[in-house]
């Protein structure tokens, strides 16, 4: 039936990319693992004196003691069961795709050279210091910390920026499937989606607690430039003014489209009414600010292993050239695909290369690891972490900066017809 003869029938429209099973479960419900997140944080900052130390329970298997901490059930749960193999399937779709070679050669390649950014920023400042000791100047430890600390930022900035765009993706797509089009509804809608989800950030940046939230640094925005004001000062209400209005002033568009008898969007709207205040949340409080990479990730994790998993049964059962028999054979089923992304997590975070250099370098890789991933997470300071800690968390988040590049090439919906074709939309 053409959009037309639906609108005019219909008052709520539910366009859906898969199935209303999958697309509640997978794409619009997937929002619902952050808020279990902040269910648990917000337990644990009632219940416990210390909540980034103190254990909500401790789980007793024989002679193993199990502290639940919220690193352990929010950080690593997050990371290890969901994240890292999320970054593997971005991997097997372009390193293993044939077709992907074709056509992005010269992008897989320069994709790998997200690897040595981090540790370049991290080491350069060091570098310099040892140009300069020996004429008597001595840099001092923030400025060597100073790469580190404008990676990190950089890297954290990127994966908030990098979950915002698949969300507008998301959202584009049940725009395109409802044919929710116009240029008033499209100007209102990316108006709304972009401050909705942006202006949290700026508030949480400017917000009278971000200096006590643990692991971020200070930007300067408290510093006074006139008077007694800050930049502060200035965007904190401002973002709050933009924040509130954008949300009401949708919701009056919305309201307004009902009382002319327009038809509504309802999988976009659903989408935005779980996603939108859970952004807000994950900014409120320092200790949810402190996981807010889980929060804000973990349903966008769940969202891509199913697209990609779509695409790829879409796709790759089909194609019985020689060629593609590896990603044919890594997207072979579900069971097939789960056990090769946590094999992938287990190499990269407990494989043979980690024994080696827990040998080769005497550190202690145990505890260098969980501060790693926990500065990754958000929930360290990376100018507390050792220069080791440092380089290995840089050299770990080299996949993370890989996906995302890779991620901006392969999913163009709008220009790429074989993205639309296996995405079937």
């Amino acid at each position: 039936m053409p959009v037309a003869e639906r609108i005019s029938v219909q008052r709520i429209l539910f366009p859906w990319i898969l199935s209303p099973q999958k697309d509640l479960v997978f794409y619009i419900g997937s929002a619902l693992a952050g808020w279990l997140y902040v269910a648990i944080i917000v337990y644990a900052i009632v219940t416990l004196e210390n909540p980034l130390k103190d254990a909500l329970a401790v789980v007793r298997l024989g002679q193993v003691h199990i502290a639940l901490t919220l690193q352990l059930l929010v950080v690593l749960s997050w990371g290890l069961i969901l994240d890292a193999p999320h970054v593997w399937a971005t991997l097997a779709r372009t390193l293993f795709d044939p077709d992907e070679w074709k056509v992005r050669r010269r992008e897989i390649w320069v994709s790998f050279i997200w690897f040595f950014v981090g540790p370049v920023a991290i080491l350069s400042p060091y570098l310099l210091g040892s140009l300069t000791a020996p004429l008597g100047l001595i840099l001092p430890a923030a400025v060597l910390s100073f790469g580190a600390v404008a990676y990190f930022v950089f890297f954290r900035l990127w994966a908030y920026y990098h979950v915002v765009r698949q969300h507008w993706g998301f959202f584009s797509l049940y725009k395109r499937k409802a044919g929710d089009y116009g240029s008033h509804v499209d100007c209102v809608d990316w108006w709304f989606f972009n401050l909705s989800l942006y202006m949290p950030l700026v508030m949480f940046l400017a917000s009278p607690f971000y200096l006590k939230t643990p692991g971020y640094v200070d930007i300067g925005l408290m510093v006074p430039i006139v008077g007694e004001w800050s930049l502060a000062a200035i965007l904190y209400p401002l973002a709050w003014t933009l924040y509130l209005g954008a949300i009401l002033f949708y919701l009056g568009f919305q309201l307004r489209l009902w009382l002319d008898g327009s038809a509504l969007n309802g999988s976009k709207l659903s989408y935005m009414a779980l996603i939108v205040p859970l952004h807000l949340v994950a900014y409120s409080h320092p200790i949810m600010a402190v996981f807010l990479v889980p929060l804000v990730t973990v349903g966008h994790n769940i969202q891509y292993h199913c697209i990609i998993y779509s695409y790829a049964q879409n796709k790759y059962p089909a194609r019985m050239e020689k060629e593609f028999r590896w990603v044919r054979g890594l997207f072979r089923n579900f069971w097939v695909y789960a056990f090769v992304g946590l094999a992938f997590t287990l190499i990269l975070y407990r494989g043979p290369w980690i024994d080696f250099l827990k040998h080769f370098t005497g550190w202690r890789l145990d505890k260098s690891l969980l501060n790693s991933l926990a500065m990754m997470a958000g929930v360290a300071d990376p100018a507390s972490l050792s220069l080791g800690e440092k380089v290995f968390a840089a050299c770990i988040t080299g996949f993370a900066m890989q996906h995302y590049y890779l991620d901006s090439k392969i999913w163009r919906v709008s220009k790429d017809k074989n993205v639309q074709k296996y995405l079937k939309v």
